[in-house]
């Protein structure tokens, strides 16, 4: 948000407006998983040959794959572009709120100094964009004293992307903890019927796991697929609220609504 009328070159950071965007584009991201694993699961060798043959060449037609090739390459592919754009929706996420927890704190000296404090809000924020994952929740821990949930479960992702791009998704050695897993952690969601009847079954999350040693490759169902957008809603959400709670803890009020930035 912005109002250029009121405060030139000011403009307004709102944590519901980056919770807003960022569920927003992970609904998008499940529903474009789930059409394309609906398209997957209903394509067949007639259709996919009739493509293949439909401008009478290929490029290199000695390379060309059959359909059951295909289906093994395109799931694979699937699994890697997803955890990648996953991934990413996480970096930002975190960018976006490490931007408003150090608003949060420098919001004293701003009213003192806006120039040096806004100068440093730009330092500390370029190179928290510019750093690794596992240096991002550091940062959060030391600097705001916020542990973020299922920093393991998001931590192996970013590993088993690595195992994904670099060696056709087989776990390395270098890629297990010392129990000598890679883990995958799920949550889905667990109806709990009543003991009376009449009552409504309640409804929870549950926590799942699928662990790859040495050797294996990484390969993931469709439903643990879709699975993980709902381990991603909720380490987005366990993050809001720590963000919400830190705000008021430095600012009081209404800190989780809004804060201005020169």
């Amino acid at each position: 948000m912005s109002d250029k009328n009121e405060h030139p070159g000011q403009h307004t950071i709102s944590l519901p407006a980056i919770a807003q965007n960022f569920f927003g584009a992970l609904q998008r991201h499940f529903d474009l998983l789930a059409f394309n694993l609906a398209g997957m699961q209903s394509a067949d060798a007639e259709k996919y040959n009739h493509f293949s043959s439909l401008t009478r060449m290929m490029p290199v037609a000695q390379l060309h794959r059959d359909f059951e090739q295909m289906k093994t390459f395109a799931h694979g592919l699937m699994i890697r572009q997803s955890v990648n754009d996953l991934l990413s929706m996480i970096a930002a996420c975190m960018d976006n709120c490490h931007l408003l927890c150090t608003l949060f704190s420098e919001k004293k000296a701003m009213e003192e100094d806006p120039k040096a404090a806004n100068e440093r809000v730009a330092r500390k924020q370029e190179a928290f964009v510019n750093s690794a994952l596992q240096d991002k929740f550091e940062v959060f821990e030391k600097e705001f004293g916020i542990t973020c949930e299922l920093e393991d479960g998001v931590t192996n992702m970013a590993i088993a992307l690595r195992a994904l791009m670099r060696n056709n998704g087989v776990v390395t050695a270098d890629d297990v903890d010392d129990e000598g897993e890679l883990v995958f952690e799920f949550k889905t969601v667990q109806m709990i019927q009543p003991a009376k009847e009449g009552e409504r079954p309640e409804v929870r999350l549950a926590d799942t796991r699928r662990a790859f040693r040495a050797g294996d490759a990484i390969d993931l169902t469709n439903s643990e697929l879709l699975s993980l957008n709902t381990t991603v809603a909720s380490f987005f959400d366990a993050l809001f609220k720590s963000v919400a709670a830190f705000g008021k803890k430095t600012v009081g009020g209404n800190a989780e609504e809004k804060n201005d930035a020169q």
